[in-house]
């Protein structure tokens, strides 16, 4: 083990700061250098790794800054390949200089010695983005990528089946959420209120909103505690829904599964991030006008806490010889309001401040019946507990939890989950404690 992956280890290992929580410090002994200082003339040539929708913004910094052009290469999404592609290109020596590089994922990119510290060239511009983003992609109080959009959870639900089903308005609280599935069930066992969670990213957004994290660290050790009595409390309820028949086992709005139910008119609600509001959309056309959106479910009458699924930054990637540019470039897609613009038309919901006050946000929305969607998204945004912290081994614990709950119950997977994932951080060389 060389001493660059003993001293990111190390750091990784002390880092409390990488949640989706609000705060974070931004002192730097960043030691980047700009593309003068690296031998590099002429037009910076750089390249942009991702998988969202980011062609028209690279066509947009491109267009004004000739003397910096970025080529943008889509590939897999990190949790399908990408994130090894990435890898496994930078270890050969031919990475990209930007990625994209989802909040969850930023520790298990830093155990791996594949991001940058950008704090020197980034924390001036922190303050343009919502807390709880800048504090997703830091660690340690250094920053490892620029925030580009977050996912607030809301719920979608059917008007014109609530109305059928003699329901008044949305569930305000999990428990009201049960007693509108029980109602409808009455009325016809064949129709689902919702869908149960069928994978780890689920799981952890119910878990955020009940205040608990998957981990934490106390000296120079990782604590892992998926199973917590705030998951427990979250699979508890979402199987007792399960077996009796209120939601569906599997499906979500861009699952054949789901779009086949709720065409038959046999699902009322869908919960997760802004962004799914695209599934719904290009799936559901049809649907146009019957759907809209609504706060998230509380464990608590009145407490109005939310939570976030998902969500990504622009990381600068170990080998890039033009950092500074990198940033600037970063910087650019995550807050030029042109480019926030751009990416707000295709299904992203902006970390960027100024970029939820953009007007197509506050705008009616014609696919929820003109319903301004975007109030009910920056409300939520703005209701995350600050008490997550992001782990080491993402993709494991992804895996894993789909794996087990595809195959037994939620407490169960919870169970095998919080083993299987003690066992993938020793194995990655780091102290941990079974929570």
């Amino acid at each position: 083990m060389d001493s660059t992956t003993i001293r990111t280890r190390r750091l990784l290992a002390l880092a409390t700061a990488a949640v989706m929580a609000f705060g974070v410090g931004a002192c730097s002994s960043d030691k980047n250098t700009p593309a003068a200082e690296s031998g590099q003339s002429g037009p910076v040539k750089m390249e942009f790794w991702g998988w969202a929708p980011y062609e028209k913004i690279v066509d947009q910094w491109n267009a004004a800054h000739p003397n910096i052009k970025v080529t943008f290469k889509k590939i897999p999404s990190g949790g399908k390949g990408g994130y090894t592609q990435i890898t496994n290109a930078i270890t050969a020596g031919q990475g990209p200089c930007l990625a994209q590089i989802e909040y969850q994922a930023i520790p298990s990119m830093l155990v791996k010695n594949t991001v940058m510290d950008i704090t020197k060239d980034a924390s001036a511009d922190m303050a343009k983005y919502v807390p709880s983003a800048v504090s997703a992609s830091s660690i340690g109080g250094k920053i490892y990528g620029v925030p580009v959009d977050v996912g607030p959870m809301v719920l979608f639900y059917r008007k014109d089946l609530f109305a059928k089903y003699g329901i008044t308005k949305p569930p305000a609280t999990w428990a009201e959420y049960k007693a509108d599935a029980e109602k409808v069930a009455a009325a016809d066992p064949s129709v689902k209120f919702g869908n149960a969670p069928s994978e780890g990213n689920d799981l952890a957004a119910y878990t955020l909103q009940t205040g608990q994290s998957w981990y934490s660290t106390s000296g120079d050790s990782w604590t892992v505690s998926i199973d917590n009595p705030g998951t427990r409390k979250v699979a508890s309820f979402w199987q007792d829904l399960k077996d009796k028949g209120l939601v569906t086992k599997t499906g979500n709005a861009w699952d054949p599964q789901f779009n086949k139910a709720a065409t038959a008119g046999k699902v009322l609600t869908f919960v997760n991030a802004s962004w799914a509001a695209g599934g719904l959309k290009s799936d559901l056309k049809d649907q146009s006008g019957k759907w809209a959106v609504a706060p998230m479910p509380t464990w608590e009458a009145g407490d109005g806490k939310s939570s976030s699924n998902g969500g990504s930054a622009t990381s600068v990637m170990t080998g890039c010889k033009t950092p500074r540019e990198a940033v600037q470039f970063a910087e650019f897609l995550a807050s030029d309001p042109q480019a926030v613009k751009a990416g707000i038309t295709e299904g992203l919901y902006p970390a960027s401040k100024a970029g939820q006050d953009d007007p197509s946000l506050k705008a009616g929305d014609p696919y929820f019946g003109g319903q301004k969607a975007g109030e009910v998204y920056k409300a939520s945004a703005a209701q995350v507990p600050s008490t997550w912290t992001n782990g080491p081994t993402y993709q494991q614990v992804e895996s894993d939890f789909t794996g087990a709950i595809g195959s037994g119950t939620y407490p169960d997977a919870v169970t095998k989950v919080q083993a299987s994932t003690v066992a993938a951080i020793k194995k990655l060389g780091l102290s941990v404690t079974d929570g």
